[in-house]
Order: structure tokens, then C-alpha cells, then sequence
């Protein structure tokens, strides 16, 4: 009798994991949200309640850093843990692009999978030339059980026609096969999809969650934009439905649309939340959010960033460049079963560092995989991260409109390089973290330790992709 006694102690110990029942996953990524653009991280207008009851209940870091500065890269970097480059994406990828992530990328929803979670991306892919690709590795060759919503941003032919029009997605997919004509705004499709999901049954979940909101084109429901009306210009009254590419010849709309798109953003995941919270599953989920790079603010580039708001919290640089409002980004972590409670982090951290943190959660082996993050569960739990951390070089590339194409931080200091690994910039963000003051002629010694760590990082990279091919 005493043996069988054991023998179930033993058997409900491998269901389950060092962390008592096997947790849930919820990882949100959403589109060209800026450090500045949430109530929790200091926007005077814009009300998030949802997020910031998030960062209230949970771990809210200052220097929370993307994987790059523009999405399709971003997303390989937080999906395998290592720097972009290295996956096969240096930049955005066209429609109809070849371009991929390397077949034999391990992500982590191929992880959570092999330790027996039911997996799923709905809401925004942009790691191929589009869903519609038959020859193309798609969200299933990456680990994903399941699959919603759009490549890229939120298409709509009629709108774009006619100049006008609600934008109800048409161009979403499930499963790789046209959804077809829709009748509902991108972030509530993608939060009533992961409502279905997650309600078919209660097996352990990996969850990532990518609302393309707030990417433009950007389209809210008439309450959520009347909530900011005094932050709408009359054309953007009299004319809600208006439509354009090329806004650079329309008058002027004001912010509020932005500052709408952010705050039903924040309504639809509120959602899936409350869904969580209903049914019991919220207290055994890990909740992480962030954003995939830097806004739009209103010093528009193209003409479709025209009446984008995004902000910064005064950060120099936007979307596209290494300047910190390029990659800083916020970040929350929710699991009050492990993570402090309504603590604030200031430690650099990394998207980087999702991949190896769920990793540790789920108890998946990790040490055959050359990551570029580190798990940062100890630190959510209130522990030092290890010593060697401290001296890690933080690094980025991207091309950039100005130039500039690499960026690294170590330890307060922070380097940008140009294409051709020139270094153009050198900041001390301890006491510049706007980056005003250039010191990169001051600083000669701080300049070369910089120099010979990025060349050797670029080097590992540059050796890794050989051996891939």
C-alpha cells in the first residue's frame, strides 16, 4: 500500500512541475507602442486601465528594450531569443518576400510544445512574406498548433478604393486560409479568436498574442474616438471613415484617433484577461506584455504616418532607429504566485530574455540552442541577477534612415555604429538617457572596449549563419 502511495506522489510530481500545477503562458506583443504611449508609463491623456492594472499587479520595467527597431526582426527575436541577425531577418519583410526565419529556428512556442502546451499565435505573424505563401514556413513550421490573424497591418480593398470605409480587416487568415470579409475592427477579431481558443479546453497553453493596434492604418470604434474629442480636428469629426495611404495632402485629424486606438487596444485585451480571470486560469498564467519597437510619433517619414501620436516619454528617436524611443519600450510581467507585486525593475532587460525565462518556467532544456538572453526569472522573484550580467553587452542592428545600422549598451554606456561599424555615437544614459550630449570624441577609451565587443559579436553572428548554410 505504502508503495502505490508513492507511486502517485511520483505520477502527479511529473504531471505537474517544481512550480505546482503546469502554468500558462500569455505572451503580448503588440504593434509600434511607445515608451510614453500607456497611464503606467506616464502618458498625461491616454487611459489604459487594463495594462496598468497589469503593471499594478506585477513587474513594470523602466529599461525594457525590443529586439530591434522594426517589427519582422523584433518578432524573430523574441520568439527564438537571439539577435535578429542571427535568425536570417535583418529588417521588415515585403509582401511576397522569400525571406524567413531559418528552418531549424527553435522558437518557443516549439518548446512549450515539446513539454506537452498547446500552442497558438493569433493576431499579427510578419515573420514571412505573408500567410497566404504555400511555399513558405509559416506559423505551424515554428511550433504553432494554431493560427489567426494578419501578416502585416490591417488591409481593407473597399476602404482603399473608395477613400473611405470601416476598416474591417480583409485579409486575415486561420490556419493559412483566407478568413475572407470581415465585420469587426482587427482587435476585437484577434481578442474574440483567443477567447474561442483558449475555450475549447484546459490544457496547459502557450498563448502569444500580437494585436497589430497601434500600426497604422489605425481604425477605433466611434465611442473609443469621441472619448478624445478635444484632441480631434473637425475634419477628423466630420469625416470618421476617411481612408488614405498618402495623408499628406489631407488636413490635419489631431491625435485623438491615436490616443482611441491605444485605449480599445487596452478594452479588447481586457477581455481575454477577464476571460482568464473568470475562468480560474488567470492566477496560474504568466502574463508578460511589451511592444515590438518604438511609435510613430508625429514627426511623420511616409505618408501614411500622418496623424500618428506616438509617444516617447521624451526619449530620443522613434520606430526605425536605434536612438532609445527606436527600442525602449515598456514591459510588464503579471504571475502573482511568483513575480513581486507592483514592483518597479530598473535593470536592462530584453525581449531577448523572454525566450530563456519561459524556458525555466516550463522546465524546458534550453542548453543545446546558442541564445543571445537570459532567463530573468530570479530577478522576477526578487533575486540579483548572476554577476557575469552585469558586464553583458546589450546589442541591436537594423539598417536606419540616418545610417546607422548597429547600437550596443554596456553596463550605462551606449554606442551607435554606421553601416560600415564606424562609431557615431557614444552616450552615458546614467546622466543622458535622451541621448542629447554625444561624447564619442571624449571618450576614446570607453569607445574602443565598445568597438572590440560589438566586431566580436558580429563575428559569433556572422560565423553562426555560416555554419547554417
Amino acid at each position: 500500500m505504502r508503495g502505490i502511495f508513492f507511486v502517485l506522489v511520483f505520477s502527479l510530481l511529473v504531471a505537474t512541475n517544481c512550480y505546482g500545477e503546469k502554468p500558462n503562458v500569455l505572451l503580448v506583443y503588440v504593434d509600434d507602442l511607445g515608451y510614453g504611449d500607456l497611464g503606467s508609463y506616464d502618458h498625461p491623456v491616454v487611459e489604459t486601465p487594463v495594462i496598468d492594472q497589469l503593471a499594478e499587479e506585477g513587474v513594470r520595467f523602466t529599461q525594457f528594450y525590443a529586439p530591434s527597431a522594426l517589427c519582422s526582426p523584433s518578432r524573430a527575436g523574441l520568439l527564438t531569443g537571439r539577435f535578429p541577425y542571427r535568425t536570417g531577418i535583418r529588417t521588415w519583410i515585403p509582401d511576397d518576400s522569400s525571406v524567413s526565419m531559418n528552418p531549424d529556428e527553435v522558437t518557443i512556442a516549439a518548446a512549450a510544445k515539446s513539454k506537452g502546451y498547446r500552442t497558438a499565435v493569433i493576431g499579427k505573424w510578419h515573420l514571412n512574406g505573408g500567410l497566404h505563401m504555400a511555399d513558405a514556413l509559416q506559423p505551424e513550421d515554428f511550433g504553432f498548433d494554431f493560427q489567426y490573424g494578419l501578416s502585416a497591418w490591417v488591409k481593407n480593398n473597399d476602404a482603399q478604393e473608395n477613400g473611405k470605409g470601416n476598416l474591417y480587416p480583409d485579409n486575415m487568415y486561420r490556419n493559412n486560409q483566407p478568413v475572407g470579409k470581415t465585420n469587426k475592427l482587427s482587435a476585437e477579431l484577434v481578442s474574440d479568436e483567443a477567447i474561442s481558443w483558449l475555450d475549447q479546453n484546459r490544457e496547459p497553453f502557450f498563448l502569444l498574442l500580437t494585436y497589430s493596434e497601434v500600426h497604422a492604418p489605425i481604425a477605433s470604434p466611434p465611442d473609443f474616438v469621441m472619448k478624445y474629442e478635444k484632441f480631434l480636428t473637425e475634419e477628423a469629426i466630420q469625416r470618421p471613415l476617411e481612408y488614405h495611404m498618402n495623408w499628406s495632402a489631407r488636413p490635419y485629424r489631431g491625435r485623438g484617433e491615436y490616443y482611441a486606438n491605444i485605449s480599445f487596444l487596452d478594452f479588447q485585451l481586457g477581455r481575454v484577461i477577464a476571460y482568464l480571470r473568470k475562468t480560474g486560469e488567470l492566477e496560474n498564467t504568466l502574463v508578460i506584455f511589451s511592444s515590438d519597437n518604438g511609435p510613430v510619433t508625429s514627426e511623420a517619414l511616409h505618408r501614411w504616418e500622418v496623424n500618428m501620436a506616438g509617444e516617447t516619454n521624451g526619449l530620443r528617436g522613434k520606430k526605425r532607429f536605434l536612438f532609445e524611443g527606436g527600442i525602449r519600450v515598456p514591459g510588464i510581467i503579471r504571475w502573482p504566485k511568483y513575480v513581486e507585486i507592483g514592483k518597479i525593475e530598473r535593470e536592462v532587460v530584453t525581449a531577448l530574455d523572454i525566450f530563456p525565462t519561459i524556458a525555466e518556467v516550463i522546465e524546458y532544456d534550453a542548453s543545446h540552442l546558442q541564445l543571445d538572453g537570459d532567463s530573468i526569472f530570479g530577478l522576477l522573484r526578487g533575486h540579483e541577477m548572476p554577476t557575469e550580467r552585469n558586464e553583458k553587452l546589450f546589442y541591436w542592428s537594423i539598417p536606419t534612415p540616418d545610417g546607422m545600422e548597429y547600437a550596443a549598451r554596456w553596463k550605462n554606456w551606449k554606442i551607435i555604429l554606421n553601416s560600415r561599424g564606424d562609431p557615431v555615437y557614444l552616450f552615458d544614459l546614467a546622466s543622458d538617457k535622451n541621448e542629447v550630449t554625444n561624447l564619442i570624441s571624449s571618450e576614446q577609451k570607453i569607445v574602443d572596449t565598445l568597438v572590440t565587443k560589438v566586431t566580436a559579436i558580429k563575428s559569433s553572428i556572422d560565423q553562426s549563419l555560416s555554419s547554417d548554410n
